[in-house]
């Protein structure tokens, strides 16, 4: 972890146990989500006649076009060849496709549209399971087909339990009046899907230690279903299990608001929990808001809010580790950031949101699972993002996230123009972990050169125990050590402790490795004086150290060092070294997910120290031209 100085009454996580809990018990609570259905007018004639006219165009195209076929092939590819794509491709289509005909229909009703929307949530309740493939219990079994009998309550499910809620929720009147019957069905196949077998028994994903995105995703949709769709009795105990989770998740946060499976994911988990808080905020009259104030008990949550802007290198870039990926992916829910920040008051992230934030994109272009209809809902209907101007991207000189060992630094506070550097220390027992301690990466205008590789499209084996046997996990295509060839281990007793200094970080990787009781190795690194440094020293009973440095592309050997040509029109950085030798391995890079942020190739610079050496320096500098 980076090690820094603070009081001893400083919290340790980002609120207290119990204080969301607290706060929804103690007051009385209105069942609705805020939201006006479809013959509300006067709410919807409001949504901008940009976004308006560029979603009916998007839907009107679709309709009366096939829509994408889920075929048993397509569930069964999973256990068969580890394929997830098979079947989520056409499954998120179908998704999307239903979100946009539902938004449709409600910002221009017409029953044409209305059937439009019906037929994706028909064809949603003829599926024979609402999960993903990855996740179903039946492929432990041997099973190439799902049991319709025993219901998994998982993402998939509840992202589907959510649609149809909020499709219901818009446009209920309409359904009883050109489809009466369908939202019979829509309540039934909910409840037996998802309402009734999440209550049914405890889930892995409610009692993993420590929680993960799962849990505030699937909970936050589980408070829209229960709402649209349960009894009083039901609703009140599904929605007492869901906060009481959403509430363990913040509480074991830590202070900082550092999320460990990184900038992707944070929409995923800790934007989601933050998207229930608004719910329970409307649902308590305001609440939520008010302990999120100065003092309040929900207070620590302007951390969790801050983090996005944080990790931001420059333009879509945002530093990167564990299954996290560099460049992000764009439609991202940007209101999801900008209403937390309302509700937790942090003007600079709601600049930052809206900065970055484009309404038409969201609502028309493929978003795959992050900009759900609940995320589109909101956004159509907050006249404040409608009207909201960027802010200054904050890019702050240095960060510190202590508490899962990631440091920042760059030359120019409140610019990306120049050098980033960025340290990982922690452990590697962490979500979505990769074997990375002691990595670094440098960016050059915001635009990363010395890289995180990030990860490819997931498949089986991704989170399975061939884990580790992927390329892109190891430590060996990191930017980290190698002692005497060594890589590291995952579990947390493989960990690094780093100690911030003025200008980089000392980080103690002897535990990192599986080193010997006398030998150890500390990595300096630092950005000073237009130059970043990283000094490696050892002591080994055996061999030589060796230092890999990943990088984009593949770099150009010269007699000053190593050219690492800039990307989006910034300038190139050199690296020296003082290596007795030293060679470039160049992968290339198919996958489209990771092809998105580095394109065709990655490297790895191998640098290896000689015999008889304990020490290894690289100095990063940015090429001024003159390189020969």
């Amino acid at each position: 972890m980076l090690e820094h100085t603070s009081g001893t009454d400083r919290p340790t996580t980002l609120i207290t146990r119990g204080a969301v809990t607290a706060l929804w018990r103690d007051t009385e609570h209105a069942s609705d989500l805020g939201v006006p259905d479809a013959t509300d007018r006067t709410a919807w004639d409001r949504v901008s006649p940009r976004a308006r006219e560029a979603l009916l165009a998007a839907a009107d195209a679709e309709r009366g076009k096939p829509w994408p076929d889920l075929l048993l092939r397509h569930w069964s590819a999973f256990g068969a060849s580890g394929s997830r794509l098979a079947y989520e491709d056409p499954f998120f289509a179908r998704s999307e496709r239903t979100r946009r005909a539902v938004l449709a229909a409600t910002v221009a009703p017409s029953e044409e549209r209305v059937r439009e929307a019906a037929d994706g949530l028909w064809l949603l309740c003829e599926q024979s399971s609402w999960c993903w493939p990855a996740h179903d219990e039946s492929f432990r079994g041997g099973r190439a087909a799902t049991d319709v009998a025993v219901p998994v309550v998982d993402l998939g499910a509840g992202e589907a339990a959510a649609l149809v809620a909020w499709a219901d929720i818009l446009l209920g009147p309409l359904f009883d009046a050109h489809l009466p019957g369908l939202r019979d069905r829509l309540r039934r196949e909910t409840t037996r899907r998802v309402l009734s077998p999440f209550l049914a028994r405890d889930w892995a994903w409610e009692t993993r230690d420590p929680l993960n995105n799962w849990a505030p995703w699937i909970h936050g949709n589980l408070l829209v279903a229960a709402s649209a769709f349960a009894d009083d009795a039901r609703r009140d105990e599904i929605a007492d299990r869901c906060v009481d989770g959403i509430d363990r998740y913040l509480a074991e946060i830590p202070a900082d608001g550092a999320v460990d499976e990184g900038f992707a994911y944070w929409w995923q988990g800790a934007g989601r929990a933050l998207d229930a808080l608004a719910i329970l905020d409307h649902q308590t009259n305001g609440r939520v808001a008010r302990a999120a104030g100065p003092g309040g008990s929900l207070a620590g949550l302007a951390e969790l809010v801050r983090f996005p802007e944080r990790v931001h290198l420059g333009g879509d870039w945002y530093a990167s580790w564990s299954d996290a990926e560099a460049r992000a992916a764009e439609p991202l829910p940007w209101h999801a950031l900008f209403r937390a920040a309302t509700l937790c008051d942090v003007p600079t992230a709601r600049g930052f949101a809206a900065a970055h934030g484009d309404l038409v994109t969201m609502l028309t272009s493929s978003s795959d699972t992050q900009s759900g209809l609940g995320r589109q809902i909101r956004a159509l209907l907050d006249p404040a993002w409608a009207d909201a101007e960027g802010g200054a991207d904050p890019l702050p000189a240095a960060v510190e996230l202590s508490s899962i060992g990631v440091g920042i630094r760059r030359e120019q506070e409140g610019s990306s123009r120049g050098l980033a550097l960025v340290v990982k220390a922690g452990h590697n027992d962490e979500s979505h972990n990769q074997n990375d301690l002691g990595a670094i990466e440098i960016a050059v205008d915001g635009v990363p050169l010395v890289v995180d590789p990030g990860r490819e499209t997931y498949t089986a084996q991704t989170f399975s125990p061939r884990r580790y046997d992927l390329w892109y996990t190891g430590s060996a295509w990191h930017s980290t050590p190698l002692p005497r060839g060594l890589a590291q281990d995952p579990g947390a007793d493989r960990r690094a402790d780093a100690t911030a200094t003025r200008d980089g970080w000392t980080v103690d990787l002897t535990h990192a490795y599986p080193l010997a009781a006398d030998e150890r190795w500390v990595r300096e690194a630092h950005l000073a004086d237009g130059s970043v440094t990283i000094h490696d020293t050892w002591s080994l009973a055996t061999g030589t150290g060796t230092v890999v440095l990943v990088c984009v592309g593949t770099p150009r050997e010269t007699d000053d060092g190593f050219v690492i040509a800039g990307r989006e029109g910034g300038r190139d950085l050199l690296l020296t070294h003082d290596a007795a030798s030293a060679h470039v391995e160049t992968r290339e890079i198919a996958d489209p997910i990771m092809a998105r942020s580095w394109g065709d190739a990655l490297s790895r610079i191998v640098l290896d120290a000689g015999p008889g050496r304990t020490t290894l320096e690289v100095r990063a500098t940015v090429a001024d031209g003159a390189v020969r």
